[in-house]
């Protein structure tokens, strides 16, 4: 079987430090999975390794079942894996249609379109429309980014990784920041997400983990503690030992 994201034993090592040990997983098309643990478990690191910021001391990454182990973080996007960030990625004085029709014409091979007025190029107008309908930002499309709500900024941020066209979505703390009233809108974003994209989230925010994820990954001490589905994760005495806590 091919996966959309598969691992195979990776390791990082910082000297004597081992942040990543034997990391091993598959993330199946369309996969809706949420990595957790405590703080220092390696969770960033791993991000970092599965987007190749970080090279790995040992093992391998597939992407659709291609070795992308040794690929730049620019190939990799070229390839299909999108990440956001824990904080903010966005050009704050263009509109939500700006930012989103700058992935959308970089994606579709117009590099030339960049240079362009918007209107220039109606397909790339169109299908930047399509994506910020998907999140709910058409209302604000022609507002500079700098004066949305939080919230909304978050939801352009994963507006514009959908644009880019992944196979898989890797998305670091999105509700990071976001006042509670806002962080509904965050998960109707991402149920809106098509379901042809595999998604793999970092997230603390519990609720929005046990709303989201069909399967929940455990990284404790730079290794997979458990894994299982949201019911199997609440109800192991392990998690809720190095994590979740014994309420």
């Amino acid at each position: 079987m091919t996966y959309a994201l598969e691992t195979r034993l990776l390791q990082r090592r910082f000297g004597g430090l081992i942040a990543t040990s034997d990391v091993s997983f598959t993330l199946p098309v369309g996969g809706r999975y949420a990595l957790i643990g405590p703080n220092g478990a390696g969770k960033t690191t791993l991000i970092n390794l599965l987007t190749g910021v970080l090279r790995p001391s040992s093992g391998t990454i597939l992407l659709n079942g291609v070795d992308i182990t040794a690929r730049r973080p620019d190939h990799r996007v070229a390839a299909g894996l999108v990440r956001t960030f824990q904080i903010n990625q966005l050009f704050p004085k263009l509109t939500p249609l700006q930012s989103v029709a700058l992935a959308t014409a970089r994606r579709m091979g117009l590099d030339g379109a960049l240079r362009q007025r918007l209107d220039a190029n109606q397909a790339v107008v169109q299908q930047s429309m399509e994506v910020l309908e998907r999140f709910g930002l058409m209302d604000v499309m022609a507002q500079p980014v700098a004066t949305l709500a939080y919230g909304r900024q978050r939801l352009l941020e994963i507006a514009l990784a959908v644009a880019c066209g992944p196979k898989v979505l890797l998305l670091d703390e999105p509700a990071a920041g976001v006042p509670e009233a806002e962080r509904e809108g965050i998960l109707t974003g991402l149920a809106a997400l098509p379901r042809d994209i595999a998604v793999l989230m970092i997230e603390h925010d519990m609720d929005l983990v046990f709303r989201f994820a069909e399967h929940i990954l455990v990284l404790a001490a730079g290794a997979i503690l458990t894994q299982g589905s949201p019911a199997q994760i609440s109800a192991d005495p392990k998690v809720r030992e190095v994590y979740l806590g014994h309420s």
